[in-house]
């Protein structure tokens, strides 16, 4: 009986032990996930709480090219990434169904011509036989010649359409191949709009040819639909390389295309509520005019960051504010849950300025840019593990390259 006793009591020892291993792994479920304070206030190389798109580099002006209804394309002359000069060729027509099509227009055109010849010579025959016809036949004579000028008006008007008809295809016999009416690139050639395929599965029209102009660029970024309120014209931007962290450049947004959806979301989110949405809601196009393009290369891919209120330099010190949501207030006095060692604790701040339109608080002591915090619910408690969420520590969230 005292050895199962002692073995017991062995195991309950053990069980303590391996329980109290566990409380300090802080791999558990109960660990609390805390987010950058660098990335939340958009300082630091960070871009800020769903502040940072995908962009890719395009001219000012572009051209799209496609064959007239009704016509064949022959031969394209053109690939793409190819540069064209004004006055370049593009592609040439088929010109042998034109051809055939022109010589049965051109044989209609002359049995017309025999047709009124004919109602002529039966006018003038009919006038002839009216003069020594009875005064009761006179009047079907009558009939019958005005019967024959109205064939003939016909005739004459068919020879018209015709004739109009032959002019234009010996125009496109004359002008079977499409020249390039600007300097740039071939950006993309879509083949299957040869084979009539002129819209896409969205029901947006498809084209063949699209030409970027040389010269001034601009920068096409996405918006998911539910962000698009965050940017306005002629807000202020800053466009940043996706290979060189410090290469950027600034301008402003131009338009915010909301009549059409884009075909495919590039939108770079941060933080884990937003990433199943993005993934399946609509997004939209907005434009960038660079104050410089110096160094930017046609169809290069950016990243294009929202210059926020916040985030300004003031006496050369940018400035660090963060979401109201991180904040707790106790009486006259303002906290986080930061993070220390591992831990949370409950932390004093100081505020400043308050950025009404982005509902972030300036703090003037407290935090750094290096620290992390929790975003403030039930449970919190100081001395509890913290863990800091995989999304928000990816390459991209410290400025690398997408994968």
């Amino acid at each position: 009986m005292k050895k199962w006793d002692r073995i017991i009591a062995l195991c309950l020892v053990l069980g303590l032990i391996l329980a109290g291993c566990g409380e300090n792994t802080g791999t558990g479920t109960d660990a609390v996930y805390v987010d950058s304070v660098g990335k939340l206030a958009g300082i630091n190389g960070f871009a800020g709480v769903q502040n940072r798109f995908a962009g890719m580099v395009e001219p000012q002006a572009t051209m799209k090219v496609n064959p007239e209804q009704g016509r064949t394309v022959k031969t394209t002359l053109v690939e793409e990434g190819q540069s064209v000069q004004e006055g370049d060729p593009l592609f040439v027509y088929d010109t042998e169904d034109i051809q055939l099509t022109l010589e049965q227009a051109q044989l209609e055109i002359e049995r017309l011509d025999n047709s009124i010849n004919t109602y002529y010579s039966e006018i003038a025959a009919l006038e002839e036989e009216k003069k020594s016809a009875s005064e009761d036949n006179q009047l079907q004579y009558t009939i019958e010649i005005q019967n024959r000028l109205a064939s003939i008006k016909q005739a004459e008007y068919d020879k018209k359409v015709k004739q109009s008809e032959i002019d234009k295809q010996k125009s496109q016999m004359e002008n079977d191949t499409v020249y390039s009416t600007m300097t740039g690139v071939v950006q993309s050639i879509d083949e299957t709009v040869l084979d009539g395929n002129t819209t896409d599965m969205y029901g947006q029209e498809k084209t063949y040819i699209t030409l970027m102009a040389s010269g001034e660029y601009r920068v096409k970024a996405k918006i998911n639909e539910q962000n698009v309120h965050q940017i306005t014209s002629g807000s202020a931007v800053l466009v940043r390389s996706r290979v060189f962290e410090d290469q950027t450049w600034t301008g402003v947004i131009s338009e915010i295309d909301t009549s059409q959806t884009e075909q495919n979301n590039n939108n770079i989110y941060y933080g884990t509520n937003n990433t199943d949405a993005s993934q399946t809601s609509s997004s939209y196009a907005f434009y960038i005019v660079l104050d410089s393009y110096e160094g930017l290369i046609l169809g290069q891919h950016v990243y294009v960051e929202l210059v926020s209120e916040s985030a300004v330099e003031e006496n050369g010190n940018q400035v660090l504010a963060i979401p109201s949501a991180y904040l707790v207030q106790e009486g006259e006095n303002w906290f986080v849950w930061a993070e220390k060692d591992g831990k949370l604790e409950k932390r004093e701040v100081t505020l400043g300025t308050y950025y009404e339109v982005e509902d972030t608080y300036e703090i003037l002591s407290g935090l750094t840019p290096e620290d992390y915090i929790a975003s403030p619910r039930e449970g919190l408690s100081e001395g509890q593990t913290t863990t800091r969420n995989f999304v928000q520590e990816s390459p991209e969230d410290q400025g690398g390259m997408m994968p």
